[in-house]
This record gives C-alpha cells, sequence and structure tokens, in this order.
C-alpha cells in the first residue's frame, strides 16, 4: 500500500483506458522524453502524451491487455524514477515488461 501511494499521489485522474499524471520532473524536456518513450514501449500502452508546461502525461491503454494492477506496479516504478529525477538523479529509467 505504501509503494502505490508513490504514483497514487500523481494521478490526476485514473479510468479503464486512461491515466492523466502529473509531476514536477515532467516539466524538463530530457525527463518528459525518457518517460514518454519508456512508458509507451510497455505492451498494452496504446499512446502516450506529454506536456512540459504541465507536467502531465496522459496515457492510453488497452484495458483488456494491461490491468490496473500491473498499470499500478509500474506507476510506482516510474514515480520512484520521477522523484529521483527531480532531485537531479538521471539513472535509467525503468525497465517495465510485458503485463503478466
Amino acid at each position: 500500500m505504501v509503494d502505490s501511494l508513490r504514483f497514487v499521489k500523481y494521478v490526476r485522474s485514473f479510468m479503464d483506458g486512461r491515466v492523466r499524471l502529473r509531476h514536477p520532473a515532467l516539466q524538463d524536456r530530457q525527463v518528459a522524453e525518457l518517460a514518454r518513450q519508456g512508458i509507451a514501449a510497455i505492451p498494452g500502452v496504446q499512446q502516450v502524451e506529454v506536456n512540459t508546461l504541465s507536467g502531465s502525461a496522459l496515457l492510453h491503454y488497452d484495458s483488456k491487455r494491461l490491468s490496473r494492477e500491473k498499470l499500478m506496479e509500474m506507476g510506482v516504478a516510474w514515480a520512484v524514477w520521477l522523484d529521483e529525477a527531480r532531485a537531479g538523479r538521471i539513472a535509467a529509467p525503468p525497465q517495465t515488461g510485458a503485463p503478466q
């Protein structure tokens, strides 16, 4: 539960097939592009739009291929990475694999 809070605090809307996130690290163009590419590579994610002015990301995903539970699990990994990037510690983005 505590781990999921690292992700949930950045979620602005979450419904099957669509998630909007806001994170201050997404205002950095380099971080935003790494996040966009990495998240777009997740099987089941159909589209990722990032707005660096607002620090937001809109994900469209296939809810039949990517469960909410798996999306939450991956979201925690990305939230931790974004928190680290915001602190100036940009490491390799998380490796989020195919859903189980």
